[in-house]
Order: C-alpha cells, then structure tokens, then sequence
C-alpha cells in the first residue's frame, strides 16, 4: 500500500470517500474545513469515540460533516442586512473541535474561514447550568458547584472532551432544554463578534499568529495561522456583533443581556486562571472580561432595555463564585490540572465505566 492510502485508511471509518478525497484534495474553503473537522477526530482518540458513538446510533444516514451543528451561524447571518448577508454567506464559517475554548479567523489559500470551538459550546452549557434561574426545575447547589467547575475545566483544557459519550449527569429535560436555548443564543453572539472582526476590516497580515486548533499538533500538518487583533478591536467587534443585525428592539436587548452573561462567566474562569498561572508581566490580547461587560453596558443602557436589578445580582454572584473558586484552587489545585471527568454530585446517577458503558 502506498503512503496515500495508509493515511486515507485513518478516515475510513468516518468519512465517506467523498469527504475522503476532499480532505486529500482540498481546493476550496469548505473543503479546508472539513479537512480541519476530520484531522481533529482522527488524532484526539477521546473526540474520535465520541463520533464513533454518534454514528453508530445515526445509522445509514450517518455523514461526517453533519454533525456540526450551524443554528447559531445561520441564525446570526439571517439577521444581517442584504448586502452583509450576501458576503457572510460566501465566507466559510463552523464548528471545530479545538481544545482551546475560543473563535478564530484562520488565513487560507482559499480565504479566510471563521472557526467556533465546540469546547466553547461546552462551557456556556455548563456555566449555564450552574447560574441560571431554571424556573420550577430545583437546582442543587452541590450540582450547580460541579458544573462551574466543569466549565472552568473545559476553559483550562482539563476536562476530556467526551460530553457526549459521558454527559456527567442525568440532567432533567426541563433544565436541559432551558440551558441549550440561552447556549444557543449567547453562541450568536459569539459568531457575531467573529463576524464583526471580518466586516470591521481587522484582518492585518501583519497580526497573524502560528497555533493549532488541538494541543496535541496534527499529523504532518504546518501550524495554523489565526489573525490576532488590538484590544480596541475586540470592544468595537463585541459591539458591532450587536448592532450590525437587524433586530427588533427586544431582540437586540436579549442579545446584550446574553453577551454581558457571557462577559460574567469569563471573568469567573480569568480569576481562577490568574490564580493558578498570574498573568503578571505578559501582554494580554483580549480586554478583562468586566471592561468587556462595562463597555458594552454603557453603550447600550440607554438604547435598550436592560434589567438593572438582575445585572447588579449577576456581577455580585459572579464574584461571589469566583471568590469561592479561587479558594478552592488554593486548597485542591490538582483538581483543576489533572486531565479527566467531574459529575453533577447527587445528578451523576448510574456510575459508568470507561470503555464498558460508553
């Protein structure tokens, strides 16, 4: 067998000889993606399990490339003005898994391509869980405690990507539900802060970094190259995610209200980070995540309804856990650095076990 066909043999079992020839021969921006998509699965063997599962319950209607969802891209674009519309659609954008919880711009032969890192999804799912006012539903706080730190593990790289296959918990479907809708939602604003640094025009050549979407470097591959903007920038792409669509006035101050959750969960995750590695010294890409929440609350209280009370309430609760996270650093670091799983206290239900379960 030649070198050709060893490597396609990696594939095989997921692909479709279609998607197998398109990673092989790339020459368009969709394809560069799905190559991404593919190599990501085929050297994680704990992300590749996870698409195992999947397609053995999807059955013959199994595709590769479909498993990513595209609600929240899709749900942003819709909203944009013809022109804006016309060229977000001709710009290849979607889901990766990358161990590095983040959007980025990647620099391509074929274009430019917007990349959302499913690990993102993963903490939004879980900060949810433990902040949100769930309606009827009770909450545990022991269950709410896990899943913060759940989150902060995803952020840290910690926590194995395999949610899936092992979801931590039996999470009753009221909650569930209710935390997939706010998920989805704060990711619109996320793809709309990526889409803001293309329309702001902040690509510069001359602010390309070298990465790769997993810790663990693809097999042959060069390293990627992701755009890297000035703080300015980020402040002016989270405001212009908001106010570059067409949204009626309760939809745009929905949208701020999920934006400003957001700032309020990175800043929990910022103060356990610079706890277990201080930041002193070293140039910071992104603003603070609460300069974040401020410049946009200033921008936007006076144009839209905001609930005061409820903002006030989060900014306390958001320092109160990262207070208590913090401690708990100091007291049980290797619980945040050693790579595995954490469970939802009294919701963990059956305990199952690795490669016999799932």
């Amino acid at each position: 067998m030649d070198q050709e066909t060893i490597a396609k043999g990696f594939y095989m079992s997921l692909c479709s000889r279609d998607e197998i020839e398109r990673i092989f021969n790339v020459s368009s921006a969709s394809d560069y993606l799905l190559k991404i998509r593919a190599d990501a699965t085929v050297n994680h063997v704990r992300i590749y399990r996870v698409f195992m599962r999947t397609m053995a319950d999807a059955g013959e209607n199994w595709c590769f490339n479909d498993y990513f969802d595209t609600k929240p891209l899709e749900n942003y674009v819709e909203h944009l003005a013809d022109e804006d519309y016309a060229e977000a659609k001709e710009l290849t954008a979607g889901f990766v898994f990358c161990d590095k919880p983040n959007g980025q711009i990647e620099k391509t032969e074929f274009g430019n391509i917007i990349t959302i890192s499913e690990s993102l999804r993963y903490f939004l799912y879980f900060m949810n869980l433990a902040i949100l006012d769930h309606g009827d539903a009770e909450v545990p706080q022991a269950v709410r405690s896990a899943a913060i730190k759940i989150a902060i593990r995803t952020m840290l790289q910690s926590e194995a990507l395999d949610f899936e296959l092992d979801p931590r918990g039996e999470i009753p479907k009221q909650v569930h539900d209710n935390v997939q809708y706010h998920t989805n939602r704060q990711l619109e604003f996320i793809v709309g802060h990526e889409f803001a640094h293309y329309f702001l025009g902040h690509l510069n050549d001359a602010n390309l970094i070298e990465d790769t979407y997993l810790s663990v470097r693809e097999m042959g591959e060069k390293p990627h190259k992701f755009f890297s903007y000035a703080q300015q920038d980020e402040l002016d792409a989270d405001i212009n995610a908001i106010e570059r669509p067409i949204y009626t006035p309760d939809m745009r101050a929905d949208l701020v209200n999920r934006a400003l959750f957001f700032f309020v969960y990175l800043h929990i995750y910022q103060g356990v980070k610079d706890q277990i590695s201080p930041s002193v010294g070293r140039a910071k890409s992104h603003p603070e995540p609460i300069d974040r929440f401020h410049h946009m609350y200033n921008h936007f209280k006076d144009s839209v309804e905001l609930d005061e009370d409820n903002l006030k309430s989060l900014l306390e609760l958001g320092d109160i856990y990262k207070e208590s996270l913090v401690e708990d650093v100091a007291l049980n670091f290797e619980s945040y650095e050693s790579y595995g799983s954490i469970y939802l206290a009294q919701w963990r239900g059956k305990v199952l076990i690795d490669r016999v379960d799932f």
